[in-house]
């Protein structure tokens, strides 16, 4: 009898972790990430592939909810709710990252003067993105996943173009509200002057910067080239994306999801990259045809300008510990092989 009730309680133990297996197996996610771009911007399109790719590779089971134009607030405030967990997941620079969680080695990613092109990022994207901010980043409570070009960042101008270094001098060029960025310019000579980016286009319609620095898309996306004269491919900064998750949200999705997440992610994550050459080409011509005024610089004259910030190179080699990374980043974003 005892036999019999003790085979009886272990078929129904049996059937009672199939069942929560099943249920674990089935189990449906909605994921919230937010950005802060128009919906026809090439990294918010890619996002919309992304929850298609999702929804069908997952058959239903997983849900990406996005909230573009900046819905939820600023750059630095989605990071921050990410980390709270108020936001599953954010799309920020290393920069903005490393400020959000108080974790400097981050924002190594975004260090000037690192990336000839955006084959130069996706040498790192591809290669080392994930890897080295994983260290850094999910010990502080949130999960790099895949990323992003955002491109290589140039100055667009209401005055006068930049044709050499020493014609940074007292410009007031609109930046994020991120250390790397502030710290950048004034190594160059300009006075930095920090506001949202939702901002922009009225801080350089009404004089109160001389300029911003960023890249084609985005400049096109935010019609800056409306109230603009000069774009100088000062190539000052590649943008690199680092896509990412609250780490309690990234534990409590079922394994087999977050395998299709990662799979469909990479995936699109190519694509996107490949993308942004086209979207800078058709912003360029956007801009041109709008009036603005583009010009390179010389070789020389972009190495004055990288040479200006040894002091960030130094801080991050000798404080941080992040000198072998910074050399990584440069093999990979100066290369011109993919």
């Amino acid at each position: 009898m005892v036999k019999k009730l003790s085979c009886i309680l272990f078929c129904v133990f049996v059937l009672l972790i199939s069942s929560v297996a099943c249920y674990a197996a089935g189990e449906k996610v909605t994921i919230s990430i937010g950005h802060i771009y128009n919906v026809k911007h090439n990294e918010a399109v890619a996002l919309e592939n992304l929850k298609k790719a999702l929804v069908d590779a997952s058959e239903g089971r997983i849900n990406l909810v996005i909230y573009p134009a900046s819905q939820m607030g600023s750059e630095r405030e989605m990071a921050e709710q990410v980390i709270m967990g108020t936001l599953d997941m954010g799309l920020s620079d290393g920069p903005t990252w490393a400020n959000a969680l108080n974790v400097p080695q981050v924002a190594v990613f975004g260090l000037p003067f690192l990336y000839k092109n955006i084959d130069g990022q996706k040498n790192v994207i591809e290669n080392i993105l994930v890897d080295v901010s994983s260290q850094y980043m999910v010990p502080a409570g949130v999960r790099p996943l895949f990323g992003f070009s955002a491109s290589i960042r140039g100055a667009i101008l209401t005055k006068k173009p930049i044709n050499v270094a020493d014609d940074i001098k007292g410009i007031k060029m609109r930046v994020p509200e991120i250390t790397m960025y502030v710290d950048t310019w004034k190594n160059l000579g300009a006075n930095p002057t920090t506001t949202a980016w939702s901002e922009a286009y009225t801080a350089l319609s009404q004089g109160v910067v001389d300029g911003a620095e960023v890249d084609p898309s985005t400049i096109v996306d935010a019609n800056l080239h409306e109230v603009t004269k000069y774009f100088s491919r000062t190539n000052h900064m590649g943008t690199v994306h680092i896509i990412s998750m609250n780490e309690q949200k990234w534990q409590k999705i079922p394994a087999d999801l977050q395998k299709i997440f990662i799979e469909e992610a990479k995936k699109i994550s190519v694509a996107q990259i490949e993308d942004r050459k086209r979207t800078d080409g058709l912003a360029e011509k956007k801009m041109m045809d709008a009036g603005v005024v583009f010009n390179y610089i010389a070789d020389n004259e972009i190495q004055k300008m990288a040479a200006m910030q040894e002091p960030l190179y130094s801080k991050f080699a000798k404080e941080y510990g992040m000198g072998d990374v910074i050399e990584k980043i440069r093999t990979l974003g100066m290369s011109t092989e993919k």
